[in-house]
């Protein structure tokens, strides 16, 4: 491991007080492979039910035990991967979870929305009106401030400062897989939901001055959005670390090709889950792997990339069970 390596290795570990699985392997992955291009997939998605968003919350978690948070409001909606995952650490830390959710009008509820159900009582969840949701952080903030008990909200995709320092493990960990394999890649593959994980991907590549180029597939948002993002993590990552860090340039941004808005999903995708679980032993979930998938697949074939490419697949696979009927 180089000097920058350490560095920011260091910085990592300096905010994190929890011991989560933090290293996932990486694997060929063999029918994606061209004459020109060696294709690999990251394994985050065995990194427990939380997959990529467990690198988040190992150290937003942190932060809450350091600071005594005893309540915490959760932003998202009813079959979020975020909400389901960071309930559960909630509980397990004896912080208190209040379910800030999008108003719901699902018949049935299934996949994550009932193992939602089961963690928590029916009057922790406080159903917000999709008229109202445009002001759905500010509702939270008013709440946080009425309670008596120290109270922090966890934004929408647990998007905030806090949650970056857990999220930078993911650029160290590539390096490390990269190492064991004796060789680097060139291109990456990541999706993209309210946008930490992929910004800090770009952020900690940028500081380690890796040459790959990072393509980020938007699930949702737009790259106006992203891009403004991208410039204020930048700008605090840079007055954490004490130091200049490049603005990160070799990335590319775009929507699915097909199936543009966010949770949409059709034949074709579940014909594309079926594939990569009989030809890789892979399961990808339907709102933003498969997609994720689908997208480099069109991306290698149309750009004709050379070398060595890497796609991260981030799981939240439990969802799949969501669209699954019998």
């Amino acid at each position: 491991m180089n000097e920058k390596c350490h560095f920011l290795q260091n910085f990592v570990d300096s905010h994190l007080f929890t011991d989560y699985p933090l290293r996932s392997r990486i694997h060929p992955l063999k029918s994606y492979n061209t004459d020109d291009l060696q294709c690999y997939i990251k394994r985050d998605d065995e990194l427990g039910l939380m997959g990529s968003k467990i690198r988040k919350f190992s150290s937003l978690i942190s932060y809450l035990i350091h600071n005594q948070i005893q309540k915490a409001v959760v932003i998202g909606g009813l079959n979020s991967n975020h909400v389901l995952g960071i309930t559960q650490l909630l509980i397990e830390n004896r912080i208190s979870p209040q379910l800030f959710l999008c108003e719901s009008h699902q018949p049935i509820e299934k996949g994550n929305a009932l193992l939602t159900r089961q963690l928590i009582e029916a009057e922790q969840i406080h159903w917000i009106p999709r008229s109202q949701w445009s002001q759905i952080n500010e509702l939270a903030e008013e709440y946080a401030k009425e309670q008596k008990e120290k109270t922090f909200v966890i934004p929408e995709g647990g998007c905030c400062f806090e949650a970056f320092p857990g999220a930078l493990t993911l650029a160290l960990d590539i390096v490390r897989n990269e190492h064991i394999l004796g060789a680097s890649f060139n291109h990456l593959f990541i999706d993209s939901g309210t946008g930490l994980t992929a910004i800090a991907l770009l952020l900690g590549l940028a500081f380690l001055k890796h040459p790959a180029h990072l393509h980020i597939v938007l699930m949702a948002g737009n790259e106006t959005e992203f891009r403004h993002k991208l410039e204020q993590y930048h700008q605090n990552f840079q007055y954490l670390m004490k130091t200049p860090i490049p603005y990160p340039i070799d990335f590319s941004l775009q929507r699915p090709h097909k199936m543009k808005s966010f949770g949409s999903v059709s034949p074709s995708l579940f014909k594309t889950i079926q594939q990569i679980a009989r030809s890789e032993g892979v399961f990808c979930d339907p709102i933003y792997n498969a997609k994720l998938f689908q997208e480099a697949a069109r991306i290698i074939q149309e750009k004709q990339l050379h070398g060595r490419s890497l796609i991260i697949q981030s799981g939240g696979t439990l969802s799949l069970l969501g669209f699954l009927t019998p």
